[in-house]
């Protein structure tokens, strides 16, 4: 029986500021506490899996430099039971980073420097160098995927990657970024035939359907999300997408339709806006691989992402996923 989940993406180290308000242009702003941790979509859901008690092989794959922000990245792998021998290091860029604005109870703010994972591409993906094929391969995030979000004819490169995936039995799982460029949409539409399950947030699926999907009530619009779904799986998609927000996401299948919410947390308890869509997606991802009901995989991965909430960090320390 197949087991275990390839990470293949994006790595990055995360420095995190924390304030109370980001500040208007030529205003400025107190820093109240910072954080360094390693960052980016693999390694984030890889090292939430590891914390909440997955127990079989978590294989990192991406680029990095060669230099003291590399070395931190494999130090926290060794730390969190990744394997990181099968990441591509590079003495000609520096490892990728970034810096995050962690604002009270909103939405952070990134600057980002893309190093490293420029140079993303198709041997990256190191699926022969394995003795044995994983259950599923997470790819995040699509369109900060360096030469693998490159068109080649009418399909990006990364295309390449999941056919010869899924040409294995692997389960495709792919994640976005709330990442505003022109040709978004396109990159997702392009590798959608060759993905099972696309995991994105609320912001994403807007620039996904170039429409707001959120109603006046800061919830989501499910009838409109529902007719928007058609073109998702026109495009090719092959078992659903998942959107989720803080308090609420809806799974669509060509089937189904469920509609989970998440007790709304406390503001007095809410430590981090970092990390709880990753966290989300590792218990999703944790749920697929265990092959449970859908419904009670989206209760715990709602579970894993109010988790993260309360802990003052960006992956990591979640209780077992049995105690969620």
């Amino acid at each position: 029986m197949r087991r275990g989940v390839v990470g293949l993406g994006i790595w990055c180290v995360d420095t995190t500021y924390k304030i109370d308000y980001l500040p208007e242009r030529g205003k400025l702003e107190s820093i109240k506490g910072q954080y360094q941790c390693v960052g980016g979509g693999p390694n984030n859901v890889l090292t939430n899996l590891f914390s909440l008690g997955f127990k079989y092989n978590l294989i990192a794959m991406g680029s990095i430099g060669n230099d003291d922000n590399s070395k931190l990245i494999k130090n926290h792998c060794r730390s969190n039971g990744i394997i990181s021998k099968y990441l591509s290091v590079s003495s000609n860029i520096p490892t990728s980073y970034s810096l995050c604005m962690s604002e009270k109870q909103n939405e952070r703010t990134f600057l980002y420097y893309s190093g490293a994972n420029d140079l993303l591409d198709i041997d990256h993906f190191r699926l022969s160098k394995l003795s044995n094929y994983p259950k599923i391969l997470y790819v995040g995030y699509l369109s900060l995927l360096g030469r693998l979000d490159e068109f080649s004819g009418k399909e990006t490169r990364l295309c390449k990657v999941l056919k010869e995936s899924r040409k294995k039995d692997i389960i495709n799982i792919i994640d976005l970024a709330s990442n505003n460029i022109p040709n978004f949409q396109k990159i997702i539409f392009s590798a959608l035939p060759y993905t099972d399950y696309l995991l994105l947030n609320e912001i994403e699926a807007q620039l996904l359907f170039k429409k707001k999907i959120i109603n006046s009530k800061n919830r989501l619009n499910k009838k409109l999300i529902i007719n928007l779904s058609r073109k998702i799986f026109q495009k090719g998609l092959q078992r659903a997408f998942i959107i989720h927000s803080p308090y609420e996401s809806l799974y669509i299948s060509k089937k189904d339709i469920y509609h989970s919410q998440s007790p709304k947390i406390q503001k007095k308890n809410i430590k981090n806006a970092v990390g709880a869509g990753d966290a989300f997606c590792a218990g999703f991802i944790f749920g697929v691989h265990e092959d449970w009901d859908i419904e009670v995989t989206l209760r715990k991965s709602h579970a894993a992402g109010s988790a993260m909430m309360k802990i003052d960090s960006s992956s990591g320390n979640l209780p077992n996923i049995k105690k969620l």
